[in-house]
């Protein structure tokens, strides 16, 4: 998949000249699938606490484009909802047996282009998508 960011650490959303913390620093605020599209909207706000640095932009959006597969398996029902809106790990997913989880990336290691992208959460709700591009609009 084509992107014009990175994920480092699993939870970095970077795009020069921005390395945004989604875990610690914004709140994921939904998603949209639109089937007629083939696109998956993926939207995070700012967090209001008080560790969030002065000048940290607003929002960021991930659009997916020609998606040709999405999945959101269910979240643990044990945990409460106030779980759904922090990230966990953004990596990948392949259906191979080997691979019991979502698989994050270490230092210089590469995706299998086969994989597919896996964004989790603290819920244990997964959102699984593979498309032809990904492109993220950070709102100042």
């Amino acid at each position: 998949m084509q992107r014009d960011f990175q994920i480092t650490g699993g939870i970095y959303l970077a795009q020069p000249p921005h390395e945004l913390d989604l875990h610690n620093n914004f709140k994921f605020c939904g998603l949209q699938y639109s089937v007629e599209n083939r696109t998956l909207l993926l939207r995070w706000r700012r967090s209001t606490g008080e560790w969030v640095v002065t000048g940290t932009p607003a929002s960021a959006t991930i659009e997916f484009r020609e998606v040709s597969e999405f999945r959101f398996p269910p979240r643990d029902a044990q945990l409460p909802f106030t779980e759904d809106d922090c990230l966990h790990e953004f990596g990948y997913w392949t259906d191979e047996d080997w691979a019991k989880d979502q698989i994050i990336l270490q230092g210089s290691q590469a995706a299998d282009p086969n994989w597919l992208t896996a964004i989790g959460f603290m819920s244990g709700a997964i959102i699984i998508v593979q498309a032809a591009s990904a492109q993220a609009f950070i709102e100042p």
